[in-house]
């Protein structure tokens, strides 16, 4: 049997998608597992063991048009056996998908690909995002078997750590902390001073500090002493093999979060316009949710925005930097101190 994968949604739902993955290996292991996705996640996810082969599904250039899609699709025919989850809920996703013909495709009831699915599931949205979409599987597996946890599953090793060129000082037990302060969107990003005075004290604590990012955080924190800035200079499997060698990694509700949960690392997750309930949370007993649970305008967006619509950011101006740096300190602690609360929220 083939299974094929199709998510191009943003990157870090493309990230909890891959337990999805893991679990389809696991429940079928002789399964030949295709991932249609976006061409920025698309590398990351090659060599990956839990998928077999990635395609890109370059929808916004090379496969903007129907006719372009529907070549890409007949790409992937074949006499097989063919099985379509589809996690992604798009129009886009749902005319390619049509496109591939496949003898099973299993969609959410509120997809617009439940039209023509051969099995649809409800969709659970009191679920973490990541078990909501193993919630595909289960029409193909034997009545009244379970679903494979999340725990189980994980961590998904993202990259090869093994030859990956790493900011540490090999030679120090010091604590090793990523700082990601980028998001696709303003409102989610806790303000960059904050980011700055952060790093400064964490040096100043005698821990290992790097920082991550895309070109939009370049130079950002590059001055602060200390630090070691890798912003624009990683590929995102670079970027992941960075933070799967991490102790502990601050960010704001964006792919850096998964990316750390889903290889078994501390994280403290900043959320502003977004809530953890809506199943992006971060994963794990070494997790931390930074967050303001005393606004009545939260949440105010289902991905956050371009502006605060109040024009106060309140919901991000309002943590303050010793909150986040008590936040590390409580993940750090965790391997020594087992009370430590596990998914806390924290004010």
């Amino acid at each position: 049997m083939r299974v094929i994968i199709v998510q191009t949604a943003f990157l870090g739902d493309v990230i909890l998608t891959l337990p999805l993955c893991a679990a389809v290996r696991k429940q079928f292991p002789h399964s030949q597992i295709i991932m249609v996705t976006t061409p920025a996640a698309s590398d990351m996810l090659r060599g990956l063991g839990i998928i077999d082969d990635v395609i890109a599904f370059d929808k916004r250039n090379a496969h903007k048009g129907i006719r372009q899609q529907h070549q890409l699709a007949g790409s992937l025919s074949s006499g097989e056996p063919t099985t379509v989850l589809v996690p992604h809920k798009s129009l886009r996703t749902a005319l390619f998908v049509r496109s591939l013909q496949a003898d099973r495709v299993v969609t959410y009831d509120d997809a617009i690909t439940r039209w023509f699915a051969s099995d649809v599931v409800p969709y659970p949205q009191h679920m973490h995002d990541a078990q909501r979409h193993l919630e595909l599987l289960r029409p193909l597996i034997e009545q009244g078997e379970d679903l494979p946890s999340i725990e189980s599953l994980l961590p998904i090793p993202l990259s090869d750590t093994s030859g990956a060129d790493l900011p540490w000082d090999a030679s120090s037990s010091a604590p090793r902390i990523v700082l990601a302060p980028a998001t696709v969107w303003p409102t989610k990003q806790w303000p960059v001073d904050r980011m700055r005075q952060l790093a400064g004290a964490l040096v100043h604590e005698a821990m290992q500090v790097c920082v991550i990012g895309d070109s939009s955080v370049v130079g950002l924190l590059a001055d602060v002493e200390g630090v070691q800035d890798l912003c624009g200079r990683t590929t995102l499997s670079q970027a992941a093999a960075v933070i799967a060698t991490a102790d502990c990694v601050v960010a704001n509700d964006s792919a850096p979060v998964h990316l750390a949960s889903l290889q078994n690392v501390g994280v403290a997750a900043i959320f502003g316009p977004t809530v953890p309930e809506f199943g992006f949370s971060p994963l794990g007993a070494r997790a931390r949710v930074v967050q303001r649970v005393d606004l009545a305008c939260r949440p105010c967006s289902a991905h956050g925005g371009s502006e605060c619509p109040l024009g106060t950011h309140a919901c991000m101006t309002g943590i303050d930097v010793e909150t986040v740096r008590k936040t590390v300190q409580s993940i750090l602690a965790h391997d020594v101190n087992r009370h430590a609360k596990s998914n806390e929220t924290i004010i």
